[in-house]
């Protein structure tokens, strides 16, 4: 039983041992992940980087850059009418939408990463510029009187020309529209919160959780029929890899 309970105690302190090795101060802060937002559907639905200096001990300014994919909440995906290798489409939609943002913050440390394996907390807020980019929606369409004497062709998406949804096989590849995208001037504002993780202080991971706000001169047109909206809100869990200088 005392074998027992001393290496109970010894494993307790050893999980919980402060960083006492030989420590570097790092000045800089640089960050690289991936989230999932209420924005779009994609599984990974923006990259993120983040770089940080000490403005004081327990503030840093920071600036940050990310590219996210946006869907219209109203975007349905469905699959063409033909037989033969059907593939999907979202009638209606006239671009696809990236935000490009870039800004400046802060990044406030409220607890410290003091102990091996501990866990910090850290507020982030920022506020820059949103570059929407409108990429036009191009579409394989089929013309023929039936399904065997038929052609296809690429066409941009038009929703006074394309009401046919039956003629529609499919979308077109993905290169098309590169050379005329469009875009539109915004801003942005986030806040979030971020947990640390690591067993260093020089190296780490961490989970962010916040809340993205963006405005922008015009509506954005992501799809057919429906308003074209000017004001986005959406939520964001990202997960992140951090290095300290």
């Amino acid at each position: 039983m005392g074998f027992i309970a001393l290496f109970s105690a010894t494993f307790s302190i050893a999980q919980n041992t402060p960083i006492a090795d030989a420590q570097i101060i790092t000045y800089k802060d640089f960050n690289f992940g991936a989230n999932v937002n209420s924005s779009s559907t994609a599984w990974l639905a923006a990259i993120q980087f983040r770089y940080a200096w000490h403005k004081t001990g327990s503030i840093k300014k920071t600036f940050e850059s990310e590219l996210t994919w946006v869907n219209h909440p109203k975007e349905v995906s469905r699959y063409s009418n033909f037989n033969e290798n059907p593939n999907t489409f979202k009638y209606g939609k006239l671009n696809q939408v990236f935000f490009f943002r870039n800004g400046f913050g802060r990044k406030v440390e409220i607890t410290e990463r003091s102990y091996r394996n501990a866990i910090g907390l850290n507020f982030i807020y920022a506020a820059g510029i949103n570059l929407a980019l409108l990429k036009p929606v191009y579409l394989d369409i089929y013309h023929g009187t039936d399904g065997r004497g038929g052609y296809l062709t690429t066409e941009k998406y038009d929703p006074a020309i394309h009401t046919d949804i039956y003629n529609i096989y499919g979308n077109a590849s993905f290169s098309n529209g590169f050379k005329e995208i469009d875009p539109v001037m915004g801003l942005y504002g986030r806040a979030a919160l971020s947990i640390e993780m690591g067993e260093y202080t020089d190296s780490y991971y961490s989970f962010e959780v916040g809340l993205t706000a963006d405005a922008f001169a015009k509506g954005i047109p992501m799809l057919a029929y429906v308003s074209q909206e000017q004001y986005f809100i959406s939520v964001y869990l990202a997960f992140m890899f951090g290095w300290k200088r």
